[in-house]
Formats: structure tokens, sequence, C-alpha cells
């Protein structure tokens, strides 16, 4: 038992991991996963939304910024990697979210707070929020109120263009189904729906289409390819201000 160590995925998965030298809590929840972890079949494994959420949101900044130079701001970042990526490749991030969290960078700000009440103290480059408006004032899952009468999803639209600086950029992805779905603990968009909202506030530069059918991910072409479940379908966005 002297040479005791063990590792097993952080919940951000790639590329954390945690890692412990002592046999406790820490040590057996390490050990059953070597042990045991591996025997998932396929039939338990799910390809989430984030296998071409966040190529994209790598491809469009490698675009829009060609050196790592530039204040970005990520939206709901508790359950992300993507603030640390980037405050790694030397981009100066501020990231908030209504959780804490757990990691540190000479480059990152992290804030603990509700981004609409939040004060900021600059404007930036660029401000990105991967699958999280929708859950603002719409479940009590992520730390928020339930208050499914709101529209908080739009004045995080223009909090966020008031936040961005004049030739800035801004990447929003969002679940998204071809009709509304009840019964969902988030907000349901259509095509039409965040076209709408986002032109308000922003000039639609690229937008991007994405259905999940038998666990593989692919490009949604038409709109009559469009998901039935907002679980299945996701969409990115990249805007400028207006």
């Amino acid at each position: 038992m002297k040479r005791f160590k063990v590792s097993y995925p952080y919940p951000l998965e790639h590329p954390i991991k945690v890692v412990t030298e002592k046999i406790g809590l820490l040590g057996l929840v390490g050990w059953f996963f070597q042990k045991f972890g591996n025997r998932a079949t396929r039939k338990d494994l799910v390809v989430s939304e984030r296998i071409v959420e966040m190529p994209i949101l790598q491809q469009w900044l490698g675009r829009i910024f060609p050196t790592p130079e530039g204040d970005i701001l990520e939206v709901g970042h508790a359950a992300s990697s993507a603030a640390l990526e980037l405050a790694s490749l030397g981009f100066s991030v501020t990231a908030i979210d209504l959780r804490p969290y757990p990691f540190t960078h000479k480059n990152l700000v992290s804030v603990t707070g509700n981004f609409l009440k939040h004060s900021f103290d600059k404007r930036f480059d660029c401000i990105y929020s991967i699958s999280t408006i929708e859950h603002f004032g719409f479940s009590k899952r992520y730390g928020g109120e339930d208050d499914k009468e709101n529209k908080l999803d739009q004045e995080t639209f223009e909090r966020i263009s008031k936040l961005l600086k004049p030739d800035g950029h801004v990447v929003l992805s969002f679940p998204y189904a071809r009709i509304h779905a009840p019964g969902v603990w988030f907000r349901v968009y259509t095509r039409a729906d965040l076209k709408q909202k986002l032109s308000e506030d922003f000039n639609i530069e690229e937008v991007r289409y994405y259905r999940r059918d038998n666990n593989e991910w692919s490009t949604v072409t038409t709109p009559s390819n469009d998901p039935l479940s907002p679980h299945d379908g996701v969409t990115l966005f990249l805007l400028k201000n207006k």
C-alpha cells in the first residue's frame, strides 16, 4: 500500500483529472473507477453536444484572434474547461457563474455571481457562452431561480452587447428543436426564435446547426431535418454588435 496512487476523470473530463496518493474517499473512488469504470458498454455512453461546441468555439476564436491577445469573457464557466484552456494559451480571461469555480490561473479572473447584476470594470473583445443562457431564470439546477415567465435571455443578450467592444465578437450556443417542447427543464428555442431575438442586438455573421442520431452528431443543412427533441439539437452563432 506504500505505492498507492490512483486517478479518475474530474467532472470536466479531459484534460483534467483527480489524482490521489492517499487511501480515503478519493482513493476509493479512484480505485473503483479504475477497476470497474472501463466496463461501460456502447449503450452506456452518451456523446454530448460539447463534441461539436468546443471545436467550433476554438475554430472561431482562432479566426478572430491570430495570436492570443485580447480580453475574453465567458458567461457560465463552472462546468467548462474553456476559460482555463484560453487562459493557459495566454488570453486575459474573465469568467462568471452562480457556482464557484475550483481552478485558478494567473490569466483568469473567476467571478462567483449573477451576470446580470455584476459590475464589470471593462469591456471585452470577445464574449462567449456555451449552452448556458437557456437556463437563466428557468431552473434551480444550476443555482438560479425557477421563474419561467421571464425574459432573462433577452436581458442577457442586451447586457452582452453593452459589454462588448465596438469591434468585438460573440459566440453563443443553445439547444434547439424543430418545435417547442413542453416539460423541459431549460428554455427551448427554434431557429426562428433565436434569429429574431439575437437580431435585436447583433448582426449574425455565421450560424451552424447540428443534431444527434444514434449517438452521432452531424450537420443539419435544411430546417426540415431539425431535431424533434431539444436534447438532440444544438446551434452555434457567431455575432457582432450592430
